[in-house]
């Protein structure tokens, strides 16, 4: 009978949801003196750009957010911020644009500064950009500028063409089938289309469609009435409904890279795993592929990085979302043996690769599958919770996953269904979602001649 695990969230969540939709994390952090984390996070990414042409929007306004004329001045909000010295940041993924500064719980409310000066505080600063941002066309023009150089630095790598190559290839259809940057014509027609970056925030920055999470040195009894005035104004608004499917993959996809610079070859192996549900099956099992796959102990990484020595470097990515994503495992190849091999070796190491993921289908049978299995749910369990080290970080995860269900306890659940795991789920996993039509192949090799 599967042991039920002790909380491993260590600290109590506040949750108030506002009149307009907007919820609201609380969470008491009082170990780190005078720390603030204020995080909102939006549900809007490349997930919710399906207009045609028009791909990249989330990701230009995680840059536009920071271009906000507090109170009609250019650049105000940027200034203010300086002025209380705080970190800021954001980023922007498939479902999510995530708005994270740092400061001190002191900045909170507006501060005197020493010369007199009356600096805005942290909430008053972002309740405003969030509820009313005021931005131009020139700011726009200026920004969609700056992404467009963003794309042009990530394009001399030959990471984002493998990643597009492989997205176009698994998601046809839907959204998920362009990264958060956007399409590179896209990217550069951005200019083109002041209104619809408009129509864009107008209909995605909403409360309903957002998670304000507070963590570190706060006062949780009193905190919440502050925000309700600061957020309580900004107006509900129902989002658009993102119903897009693809048809169904009947065979294994195949692309290739060809790239002008003399780099390591590559390949990248991938399925469409499940989509994130918490508490699930899939979704536990999922948590730790990484573990089973791409460790230092797990046999596909000992055989292709220690006994074969064919790859120099092994690693998987299995990231969530609201729809199917892909679980993916990516390895780097040697320059020297693939110049000897060539395409033998690349496929060689790609039947590795797919041996690797279908043994799972009988991990049961594995000998000491029980122990490692629970030596695997520890190490997760603890990595969790090693992550939780500080307000920025449980901000974080907890925003990370709530999003989902909108459940406070999310954490806790979550590693609870990984705890609950058996040999017998990682073979029906495999056995579900490691078949040959929903396997996707990217290769990358330097163009010849």
């Amino acid at each position: 009978m599967p042991v039920r695990a002790q909380s491993v969230f260590p600290y109590p969540v506040k949750k108030v949801t506002l009149d307009n939709g907007l919820d609201v994390l609380l969470v008491s952090m009082p170990e780190f003196k005078d720390v603030l984390s204020l995080n909102v996070l939006v549900l809007a990414g490349a997930g919710n750009e399906t207009e045609k042409g028009k791909t990249g929007f989330a990701h230009l306004f995680e840059h536009i957010m920071f271009r906000h004329e507090f109170r009609g001045q250019s650049d105000g909000y940027r200034k203010a911020m300086n002025k209380l010295g705080a970190f800021n940041n954001a980023w922007t993924w498939f479902d999510v644009t995530f708005y994270h500064p740092l400061t001190f719980s002191s900045n909170l409310d507006a501060v005197t500064l020493a010369s007199g000066e009356v600096v805005p505080g942290l909430l008053e600063l972002e309740a405003s950009r969030f509820t009313a941002l005021e931005f131009d066309e020139k700011i726009f023009q200026t920004e969609t500028g700056a992404v467009l150089g963003e794309y042009r630095k990530n394009a001399t790598s030959p990471g984002l063409a493998m990643t597009e190559k492989q997205l176009e290839l698994a998601y046809p259809q839907h959204p998920y089938g362009h990264t958060t940057i956007g399409f590179f014509q896209d990217v550069v027609n951005m200019s083109q289309h002041y209104e619809y970056a408009r129509w864009f925030y107008d209909s995605y920055y909403r409360p309903n469609n957002c998670v304000l999470v507070i963590a570190g040195d706060i006062d949780v009894a009193t905190l919440s009435a502050k925000i309700n005035t600061a957020f309580g104004g900004w107006e509900y608004q129902e989002t658009p409904v993102i119903d897009v499917q693809d048809p169904p993959q009947q065979a294994e996809r195949r692309g290739h890279v060809a790239w002008d610079a003399d780099v390591p070859p590559r390949v990248n192996v991938a399925y469409l795993g499940p989509k994130f549900v918490t508490g699930s099956k899939g979704t536990a099992v999922g948590q730790i592929l990484g573990e089973l796959l791409t460790s230092r102990s797990a046999p596909l990484f000992r055989k292709l990085r220690f006994e074969d020595k064919a790859v120099s470097q092994l690693n998987l990515s299995a990231t969530e979302g609201f729809h199917r994503r892909l679980v993916e495992i990516n390895g780097q190849l040697y320059t020297d043996q693939y110049a000897e091999g060539g395409e033998s070796y690349q496929e060689r190491v790609i039947q590795d690769i797919i041996a690797g993921f279908g043994d799972l289908e009988n991990f049961s049978s594995t000998e000491n599958a029980n122990r490692i299995l629970e030596m695997v749910k520890s190490k997760y369990t603890y990595d969790f919770l090693a992550q939780l080290n500080s307000p920025a970080n449980v901000a974080l995860q907890l925003a990370y996953y709530y999003r989902f269900e909108r459940d406070p306890q999310v954490i806790d659940k979550l590693v609870q269904s990984v705890q609950d795991l058996t040999p017998a789920d990682i073979d029906h996993y495999a056995r579900k979602y490691f078949v040959d039509n929903s396997r996707v192949i990217v290769t990358m090799a330097p163009r010849e001649g």
